[in-house]
Order: structure tokens, then C-alpha cells, then sequence
């Protein structure tokens, strides 16, 4: 019998992991946790749902109009603070994305924000390096941090983290995204050119394997594999065929591909496909994607928004440009909506799907970019993996987001009395199971 953990391994050191195949069921479930950030934070106005009668008994606004199919799966929250980033070292967007899944403060440091005041890195671990040590033990990736134009390589371009002052800068481009994966290696670019030329394909490479590996299983996993591999062909393709980057100087960034901003929505969706993969493999079980760096300075071709989103997020409510902010929040909405349709195509060996048992965390680094407030954050949590009644919009007025992200951990099977910096935290939120 193949055990699940193993891989299908080709010639050169091309892996391929497979698919949950009934023959190589678990009695446990997966579980996994995925955090989503986008900068600058949301439309206010749009964003929170109209209350009913009930917690269950509310309307959706045009932004979340992508997940209402997804209702019953969503927690809307509101009320929760993020207090810990109202002072301290660095400005309101850095002091934002370092806490924003640490709780902690920023260190001293000469990393410059938006406004010439300087950082350091948070200073505590991230959740989800937190719940890599409950629920990533044992998978080929423990964790995995990709983005989408998060390029910044100091503390406004990243949200996770292995413990104080040791950031995990995300993986922007999906060709080294592609190879993390799937085996390729970190080779110079003639040797990386070489290596796509030996290696027509992934799959042909272990082609013998898996003829194999097709007699020893059900008609109902052959389908699976059938399915699985004919995704990771075209997802191959589809990496392979970004053209290779004409920036001869490191310094000038602005020449490779992958970080164009008229690439930004390929890039989004590529990288968005991959994390899926990574997660049908079961190749990680905690992940998290970046859209963007807290800075911002980015415009959105995809969107039709060709002016710079951190500027036009300092707009007054009433200016009619700030709809743009909307129409960025309402695509990201879209992203989320996306993810979880794919969850919901993964089986789980515990039966349900892999949506039944992951939960999302979806944020930003302040409320409301013209304000920069960190009152009232815009979160919201998808899926089942942490057992907290969903299909609700819930106000908790006030308590600190710190008591979130300790009620995340501790329903994953933590015990932890605290999460974060000393005195912003009150211990889990209540009305979440």
C-alpha cells in the first residue's frame, strides 16, 4: 500500500503529490488555516452588512455580493480593535500589518514608512506559525506565505512570523511558487534553463509511476487522479509560459514580470491556484497570501483602477474616486469566493470536503485608509476548520482583535491564556461556537 505521505518521485528529482485518494484515507481530518490580507483597509460605507432581527437576519452590500452563495459558510465580524497598533514604533500601516496576525507590537528599527517614520519587525510570532506546531506537523511544507506584489523585503511587506524579529517574507513570483511545490530547485538561470529542457513535463517524467500506481487503485481514485494530474498539466503550462525576466540588475526590480502591475491579476489568480494545489496535495495545511504591501503604491489594470489604491484610500467617503476602493474590495471579496468554491471541490478523508475543515481569516492592517484607524477592523472568517458557527454577521463592540486571534488558536486545540502583547488581550471572544 502507497502511504499518502508519500510522493511520485521522476528522474532529475521532478516530484508530484497526489491527490486524497480513498485507498490512502485518514480517520482525521486536515485541518488548515489560510489568512488573506489586502492593504489600506475598505470602503467603510459598503462594507458592513445590514443588521435584521437576528445575527443570522442580514443583507449583504454590493461588495460582498460574491459571497452571498457562501453565506452560511462566513462570519462578518465587527467591533473588534486592533489596539496594539495605535502606538508605537513605525506609522499606521506598518504598526497594522506587523500585528495584524501577531498582536504585537513593532521593534525599533530603520525600516521607513509612508509618512518618514521608521520600524522594526513585529515583535511575537503569527498565528498561523503558531498553528503550524497544531495542525502542520509532519506535511512536506510546513507553512507557506506567497503575494501578489508584496515586494517590500522589511516590515510593510509581510505578515508572518516564526517568532520576534524573524519575519517569512512571502514568495511573489509563481514560477518559484510552482517549483517550492512540485521539486524544482533553486539553480542559476542557465542551469534553470537546462533543467525545463530535460524536463518537457512533470507529469512525463513520472509517467511510469503512475501507470502504476492507476492499476492499484478504484475506478473512483482513478477519476481523482485523472482530474488532479490533468490540473497540474495545465497549471504547468500556464506557469511555464510567464516569460522569463529581462532584468539584468537586481536593482531595478520593475523589469521582471511577475512584478508588473499590469500583470496583478494573472499573477493573483496563478498564485491562488497554486496555494489550491498545495492544499488537494496536501503538501501544507497552513498558508498565507498577501495582495500587495501595506504601502501600497499600486495601481490595478485588471480593475480598470489606474491610479495609485494607497492615495485613493485617503479619499473622503464622498469623494466619487473612492468608489474605486469598492470595486478593488469587491474583487478581493471575489478572491475569497473562489477559494472557498475550491475547498469545497477537495475531498477530506473524514468525509465533508476540505472547506468543512479549514478556516480563513480575511484582513487588512487599518479600518479605513483616510483615517487610519484601527477601530472596527474589517475581518472576516470563512469555513468550517475551527468549529465557530458561521452564517452570521456578529459585533463585539470593542474587545481588543487580539482576543480573535487567541480564540483561533486555542479552538485549533491550543491552550493558551494569552495571545500577543501584554494588555491587549482579554481572553477568547465569546459567541463564536
Amino acid at each position: 500500500m502507497i502511504s499518502r505521505r508519500n510522493l511520485l518521485r521522476g528522474a532529475g528529482g521532478v516530484v508530484v503529490a497526489l491527490p486524497f485518494l480513498e485507498a490512502h484515507a485518514q480517520a482525521l481530518p486536515r485541518k488548515r488555516f489560510i489568512a488573506l490580507y489586502h492593504p489600506n483597509g475598505v470602503h467603510t460605507p459598503r462594507w458592513f452588512p445590514t443588521p435584521g432581527l437576528t445575527e443570522s437576519d442580514f443583507t449583504l452590500g454590493p461588495i460582498h455580493a460574491p459571497l452571498e452563495p457562501w453565506r452560511a459558510r462566513c462570519l462578518f465580524t465587527g467591533g473588534l480593535d486592533m489596539s496594539v497598533a495605535v502606538s508605537g514604533p513605525g506609522e499606521q500601516h506598518q504598526r497594522g500589518v506587523g500585528a495584524f496576525l501577531t498582536g504585537a507590537k513593532l521593534d525599533t528599527g530603520t525600516f521607513t514608512g509612508n509618512d518618514g517614520s521608521t520600524a522594526g519587525y513585529a515583535l511575537g510570532p503569527s498565528i498561523d506559525q503558531t498553528l503550524v506546531g497544531l495542525i502542520g506537523q509532519g506535511t512536506p511544507i510546513p507553512s507557506l506565505q506567497l503575494g501578489v506584489r508584496a515586494l517590500l523585503p522589511n516590515v510593510s511587506g509581510v505578515v508572518s512570523y516564526r517568532d520576534a524579529n524573524q519575519p517569512l517574507l512571502p514568495q511573489n513570483n509563481p514560477r518559484l511558487t510552482f517549483r517550492t511545490l512540485f521539486g524544482e530547485t533553486q539553480a542559476p538561470p542557465d542551469e534553470q534553463a537546462r533543467l525545463r529542457t530535460r524536463r518537457r513535463s512533470v507529469l512525463d517524467a513520472v509517467k511510469g509511476q503512475l501507470g502504476s500506481l492507476m492499476k492499484t487503485v478504484g475506478q473512483a481514485d482513478r477519476h481523482r487522479l485523472d482530474a488532479h494530474l490533468t490540473l497540474v498539466r495545465e497549471l504547468e503550462n500556464r506557469v511555464t509560459a510567464l516569460p522569463m525576466s529581462t532584468c539584468e540588475a537586481p536593482s531595478d526590480p520593475g523589469l521582471m514580470d511577475f512584478e508588473r502591475e499590469a500583470r496583478f491579476g494573472e499573477v493573483a489568480q496563478l498564485q491562488l491556484e497554486l496555494l489550491t494545489l498545495a492544499l488537494r496535495c496536501d503538501l501544507t495545511r497552513v498558508a498565507t497570501l498577501m495582495f500587495s504591501d501595506a504601502q501600497n503604491h499600486t495601481s490595478l489594470p485588471h480593475l480598470d483602477i489606474h491610479g495609485d489604491v494607497h492615495n485613493l484610500t485617503h479619499l473622503s467617503d464622498g469623494d466619487p474616486n473612492r468608489l474605486q476602493v469598492a470595486t478593488r474590495d469587491t474583487w478581493q471579496a471575489g478572491v475569497l469566493a473562489q477559494l472557498l468554491a475550491s475547498l469545497d471541490t477537495i475531498d477530506d478523508a473524514a468525509g465533508g470536503t476540505a472547506l468543512d475543515h479549514t478556516l480563513i481569516l480575511w484582513g487588512s492592517d487599518v479600518s479605513r485608509g483616510n483615517t487610519h484607524a484601527h477601530d472596527d477592523m474589517p475581518f472576516i472568517l470563512a469555513g468550517g476548520g475551527a468549529g465557530f458557527r458561521m452564517g452570521r454577521s456578529v459585533r463585539w463592540n470593542g474587545r481588543f482583535h487580539n482576543d480573535l486571534l487567541l480564540s483561533i488558536v486555542n479552538a485549533f486545540g491550543g491552550d493558551l491564556p494569552t495571545f500577543g502583547a501584554p494588555g491587549f488581550c482579554d481572553g477568547p471572544l465569546s459567541n463564536l461556537t
